[in-house]
Order: C-alpha cells, then sequence, then structure tokens
C-alpha cells in the first residue's frame, strides 16, 4: 500500500516561520499539500516535529500525525518517521513548500511504481536537477537505510545522496515551475 506524506516538521530557518502554517486563501500550505494528496485517494499523514503538535492540532486530526522519532537530519527525520508508523507502506513524499505542485505530475508518481516496478525509488529529474521532496519512497527501501542509521553506518543523510546510491527511476519533470520549494519569505 502507498500513503502520502506532507512533510511539515522542518525548522523553517529561511522562511522565519512554520512554512506548513502560512496561507494561500482560506487554507494552511500544509492543507494544501493534503488536499492534493488526498485527490490520488490515498490515506495522508503530516509528519510534524514535537513543537509543532498544539499548532497543527486545530489544522488536521490527531490521528494523522507522524511526530519526529528518529534522530536523523533534515526530511529523512520526517520520512523514517513516517516509515516506522508504517513500515510495510510505500510512502510518497510531499513538501508543504512546494504550492505549486500539479495534480497529473503527483498521479503520475503516484502511478509510476506500478508502471515501472523494481526501484528503490521514483523521483522527477530534469538535466542535474532530482527533486527528492516530491517522490515515492518503497519500503524495502526505508527499512535499510533505518537499520543502516539504527546500526550507526549511516554517514549522510542526504536524500538526494542516498537515492543515488540505489536504484532509481527517473520522472521527467514537464514544468519546473511546478516544483519551485518556496523557501523564503517573498512569493
Amino acid at each position: 500500500m502507498m500513503k502520502g506524506i506532507v512533510l511539515c516538521g522542518g525548522e523553517s530557518k529561511r522562511m522565519g516561520s512554520d512554512k506548513g502554517l502560512l496561507t494561500i486563501g482560506p487554507c494552511t500550505w500544509a492543507q494544501l499539500a493534503a488536499r492534493k494528496l488526498e485527490r490520488l485517494y490515498i490515506p495522508v499523514l503530516i509528519s510534524i516535529n514535537e513543537t509543532q503538535v498544539a499548532t497543527y492540532h486545530g489544522l488536521f486530526p490527531s490521528e494523522l500525525f507522524v511526530i519526529d522519532q528518529v534522530t536523523a537530519k533534515g526530511p529523512l527525520t520526517g520520512l523514517l518517521s513516517a516509515h516506522l508508523k508504517h513500515p510495510d507502506d510505500d510512502l510518497l513524499l510531499l513538501a508543504c513548500d512546494m504550492i505549486d505542485m500539479d495534480i497529473s505530475s503527483l498521479r503520475f508518481l503516484r502511478d509510476s511504481i506500478t508502471t515501472f516496478p523494481g526501484f528503490d525509488y521514483y523521483v522527477y529529474c530534469r538535466e542535474d536537477f532530482m527533486e527528492p521532496l516530491c517522490a515515492v519512497y518503497t519500503s524495502s527501501q526505508l527499512k535499510k537505510i533505518h537499520h543502516e542509521l539504527e546500526n550507526g553506518s549511516l554517514s549522510n543523510f542526504s536524500l538526494h545522496k542516498l537515492i543515488k546510491q540505489a536504484r532509481y527511476k527517473t520522472l521527467t519533470i514537464r514544468n519546473i515551475k511546478n516544483f519551485n520549494n518556496h523557501n523564503t519569505a517573498t512569493l
């Protein structure tokens, strides 16, 4: 089975405030990402850190929360925490700051694991640009990474580098604007 994960647990240092709580019209960026994933007809979870529980409680039911519980760094923390909660599920990750992402790209990503079986990751790429914050991570590969983290042999927490060390299916980015990460306070 596949689960959608809205990644909201970052520190938002460049933005200066929690990106998932910023708004577009009547909804937050986190809600916008969740609604897009819901349109894929897969269960959706919200990845947050412990300090965000109170503020996100008003936006989502608490049973959707995946609270950081591993000692990794960066987005890998939320990804592995979601994996620990749902160890047999493949995870379709969408960062909450990818507010320009379109539904057709998400559907193609969801369907790629069936269309092109046998890869560890499914990730959009264009030339030398890889987008790991809108990608599918298989449960088998996440188990391997978590095992390496637990036994101390995981030396790099970069999603780019982890993906490049395994078998990954590249998906062509057709519209680069859909993959904008809004990381600073200017929109």
